[in-house]
């Protein structure tokens, strides 16, 4: 047996590159991350420029805007920036700008790749979905190179994850434990240019900002019996003859303008400053805000999301819940194209329904016999949009419009604007469901729903936090209100989030699998089968070249040479499960068709038959969608053309929303 040869490496390359991986090593251990904890705005901003810092050959961290008061908002991309192409890399800017003024800048590497977006705190009291944005990013990052599929999707796609779009209201929820669900709590009302400036205090110094909870004949609220930490809001016109109390946030009015704090609904809300569906029928305003993308992180994202039109999936996540919201809430059914709506409930509501638990409709699981699900529920009371539909909607997968009342939810929220404008498939997900998220969390049948989900998180605390998250009543003497007491819940762990640790992590991982399942739904360009033939070769003195008996003129002024006639076949495929657009995405401003260009030096290409580039539609995916008939998923496109001798010949495939390849033509 022959001796086997080694390439000998330098002692000090060895050295270097041992270096170099001790390096690696030290820094993916610095980008590890613990759930057992809410990590705040700092904590998640500290840990996206370690992770950028750890893994620099598959991330980059934008810096996309700032929030209102000045804190800036982060997207990391995680992408192979190694492999890939963009359009631009391979056709020229055709009309350059004059000398001085800036022309268009580069493509980035991953604009190239299908986009999937993933955005958490939204609102910043809904941090469960910063968490749930972290645990994504570690799944990505750390199963590179080591698990099939999510090195293949970190290769061929790129993920854009922002965790916090709020990061004033994440700062303040966390890190402060003053809950603010919108961007600001307060206007500026006496234009000094400050806000937030009479946020609650922690009037008892234990802390923590809780409650205060005192005797008022016209409260809302009575004491539980069965445990007295508990507060059970009653109904307006509910009698009683127990002792009412009212409960309000732990707090004094430190400018005696009468307010105590600021109510955590107050503010512009976020989720109500998009443009589509902003304005009333009438005209007048409907949405939050002066006017749509009016706050600095609305107008942040939008400008994101113009720059980054390779985007195809997006998620929002909020709290809470359990479930999540397809398009539309600002307008009925038939907004969307019946493609769309198959798309969204058949393949991703199914899906959504498996990981979270829920029984799934029979017309999803058999929509072959969707005409008789049509007629059974037309003999019953359900809204019209559910009898045109052949189902109604589950708990689990909805729409925010009231299909029962006919009404729209709201004005100005991100996912209709994502879908209707930018043709994106857009959700939104309100995570956090105790009776799910949490092991052997039962609720009794008999109970009241709310106080007997709100006795058994207080009983699970005790156990598994040793109470930490809540605060016991004690007697305080409130200096506006009298008598009295602090204590409930520590404000950061109030029920609209997952308890850090277990509960967390066990919501984490569920969304984390929804949304691989979603990733791998993108589609995916290939080209495939290219054909050259070489028809005729010879000289031109003339500017004509001939073919047999016809002859093909060649542009004046192209100079004398060796030119072959080429005809060049090849097809382009979508390989991907999805189509490159929605149903009417192509359609939309701002989007367009795949195209197919065939690329060589301008003065030594003649084309003869076909143009530079050939438009192909939307290319169709690869699965089945019930009760849709495909789109073809490939189209074969041919040329003919003189060119140059030993020209160099390229065909570029370049689909806004399914990536952008590349294949050399080489002549046999």
């Amino acid at each position: 047996m022959p001796r086997k040869s080694y390439k000998r490496i330098p002692v000090c390359t060895g050295i270097i590159i041992a270096l170099v991986l001790v390096n690696f090593t030290i820094n993916a251990q610095d980008a590890q991350i613990r759930f057992d904890r809410y990590h705040g705005y700092t904590g998640t901003s500290e840990y996206l420029k370690k992770v950028n810092t750890a893994y620099p050959g598959i991330t980059e961290l934008l810096t996309i805007g700032e929030s209102t008061m000045g804190k800036p908002i982060y997207v990391l991309v995680i992408s192979n920036m190694s492999k890939g192409t963009t359009i631009d890399r391979h056709i020229d800017l055709r009309n350059m700008r004059k000398e001085n003024i800036q022309n268009v800048p580069p493509m980035k590497i991953h604009q190239g790749k299908p986009g999937h977006f993933i955005s958490g705190s939204t609102h910043g009291n809904e941090y469960t979905g910063t968490e749930v944005c972290l645990y994504i990013i570690d799944k990505l990052v750390s199963g590179y190179g080591g698990d099939e599929d999510i090195t293949s999707l970190v290769d061929s796609k790129a993920f854009y994850i922002c965790p916090v779009i709020n990061p004033d209201g994440v700062y303040n929820s966390v890190e402060k434990g003053i809950a603010q669900r919108n961007n600001s709590m307060e206007k500026d009302d006496d234009d000094d240019g400050k806000i937030n400036e009479d946020g609650p205090d922690d009037i008892d110094g234990d802390g923590y900002i809780t409650s205060f909870r005192y005797k008022d004949d016209d409260g809302m609220y009575i004491i539980d019996e069965s445990d007295p930490r508990l507060m059970i809001r009653l109904g307006r016109d509910t009698k009683t003859d127990k002792q009412r109390y009212s409960v309000i946030r732990e707090d004094i009015d430190n400018d005696k303008d009468g307010k105590r704090g600021e109510d955590p609904e107050s503010g512009l809300d976020l989720n109500r400053n998009y443009p589509e569906g902003w304005w009333k029928d009438d005209g007048f305003a409907g949405g939050s805000g002066d006017y749509p993308l009016s706050a600095p992180e609305t107008h942040a994202i939008a400008e994101f999301f113009t720059n980054y039109r390779n985007i195809l999936m997006a998620q929002f996540y909020h709290t809470s819940g359990g479930f999540t919201y397809r398009p539309m809430g600002t307008a009925p059914h038939p907004r969307l194209n019946p493609t769309d709506v198959a798309v969204f409930d058949f393949i991703m509501g199914k899906k959504y329904l498996e990981i979270i638990g829920e029984e799934i409709p029979e017309a999803w699981l058999h929509p072959e016999n969707m005409e008789q699900y049509k007629k059974e529920l037309a003999e019953t009371d359900a809204d019209s949009y559910s009898k045109s539909r052949g189902y109604r909607l589950p708990r689990g997968w909805r729409v925010s419009y009231n299909e029962e009342d006919d009404e729209r939810y709201g004005y100005g929220m991100a996912t209709d604007w994502l879908y209707a404008q930018y043709g994106i498939y857009s959700i939104t997900t309100e995570l956090w469901n105790p009776e799910d998220d949490i092991p052997g969390f039962e609720i009794p049948d008999d109970e009241n729903r709310r106080v007997a989900v709100d006795k058994a998180l207080l009983k699970y605390q005790d156990e598994e936090y040793n109470g930490d998250l809540f605060v016991n009543w004690k007697a305080y003497t409130h200096p506006e209100l009298g008598e009295g007491e602090t204590g409930g819940w520590k404000s950061q762990y109030a029920r609209n989030n997952a308890f850090p640790g277990e509960p967390l992590i066990n919501v984490c991982e569920k969304h984390w699998q929804f949304e691989l399942f979603r990733a791998k739904l993108l589609p995916e360009i290939i080209i495939r089968d290219i054909k050259p033939r070489i028809i005729y070769s010879g000289s031109t003195n003339e500017g004509t070249v001939k073919r047999n008996d016809s002859e093909f003129s060649v542009e004046k002024g192209k100079g004398k040479g060796i030119y072959h006639i080429v005809e060049i076949s090849a097809t382009i495929e979508n390989t991907g499960a999805l189509a490159t657009n929605l149903a009417d995405g192509e359609e939309l401003p701002g989007n367009r068709q795949d195209v197919v260009w065939l690329v060589a030096e301008r003065d030594n290409i003649e084309f003869i038959e076909g143009q530079p580039f050939i438009s192909l539609g939307s290319l169709g995916g690869t699965k089945k969608i019930p009760g849709v008939r495909n789109s073809p998923s490939h189209k074969e496109v041919k040329w003919i053309i003189a060119i140059k001798e030993n020209t160099p010949l390229k065909i570029v495939a370049s689909s806004l929303k399914g990536g952008t390849v590349y294949k050399e033509i080489k002549f046999k």
